[in-house]
């Protein structure tokens, strides 16, 4: 990937930064900051996109940048879209998802797609990868933004990432390949990530990334309510063995469905900073033979 130009998805709002470097504290990368001014600044090619920072802003001064305004402009004009949303919906809107895909319906969304059932398909690719390829390690990629960690700044790992498309971009091609019906749609990935608009630009797959904080505000903004909107069940294939994708552990309790002992021979690291600590180490971990810290 080009990381020159990349394509900003945190935005600082300047008049309102105090300059505290509570940015810069949160940051597992540090170099995309500079506070060497009245104002902490930002260099977007350098950013991975975790959205720590707006998290530890207390003054409202960095924001995510998503696509929420050109989708809700696209889908009033009745283009034509498919929504794709992923699982982590269970835990958002008071657990009313499948009313959030009777509103998106409402909008004018044709079809609403579960990337539940896309992370069995990228679980089933990790373990074909590995019976055919042998490799001495994977490392599980399902999140653009550990993958921009590791090109960035630890490249010595990637050939260490799995060679396989996302839940979400195997959703895509799925529907794709098999709801021909879908055929000129575009594509609305719902998630709580900001970092997937640069997946969707690296891949060529994608057309809008909106996260649910957009859709809460709007649906604040507008006085609107979820609960008011009749529940509408997915389209497409349902999840079975990656219903806890999304979950603390779900990744590899998915995988524990086709093997029974694999967390014999897997390591689980989750959370920030502790992710990006241990991937910073383990290339040297592994040319000495020695756990990571």
């Amino acid at each position: 990937m080009n990381y020159k130009g990349l394509r900003p998805i945190i935005q600082i709002i300047e008049d309102k930064c105090v300059n505290c470097h509570r940015c810069i504290m949160v940051c597992p990368v540090k170099m995309c900051n500079n506070g060497s001014g009245n104002v902490v600044t930002f260099h977007s090619e350098l950013c991975i996109g975790c959205g720590a920072c707006i998290n530890a802003c207390m003054h409202g001064a960095r924001i995510g940048v998503d696509d929420f305004d050109q989708f809700i402009q696209d889908v009033k004009a009745k283009i034509n879209m498919v929504a794709i949303v992923a699982p982590a919906i269970a835990v958002s809107f008071g657990g009313e998802y499948l009313r959030f895909n009777g509103f998106l319906k409402k909008l004018g969304v044709k079809a609403v797609f579960d990337v539940s059932f896309g992370a069995e398909l990228t679980v089933k690719s990790y373990l074909n990868y590995q019976k055919k390829k042998k490799p001495p390690m994977i490392i599980a990629q399902p999140c653009p933004t550990l993958v921009s960690f590791i090109e960035m700044y630890r490249p010595e790992l990637i050939p260490f990432l799995a060679p396989a498309d996302s839940p979400m971009l195997h959703t895509m091609k799925m529907i794709k390949r098999y709801f021909p019906q879908y055929a000129g749609c575009k594509f609305v990935a719902v998630s709580p990530c900001y970092s997937k608009r640069r997946e969707f630009d690296a891949t060529g797959f994608g057309d809008y990334n909106v996260t649910f904080k957009s859709f809460q505000q709007y649906l604040e903004d507008t006085h609107d309510r979820i609960e008011k909107y009749e529940p509408a069940a997915y389209d497409g294939p349902q999840a079975e063995r990656a219903v806890l994708f999304s979950t603390p552990g779900g990744l590899m309790r998915t995988v524990e469905r086709y093997i029974a002992d694999v967390t014999a021979k897997t390591r689980k690291i989750e959370g920030s900073p502790e992710v990006y600590h241990y991937l910073a180490h383990l290339g040297r971990s592994m040319e000495n033979r020695e756990p990571p810290g």
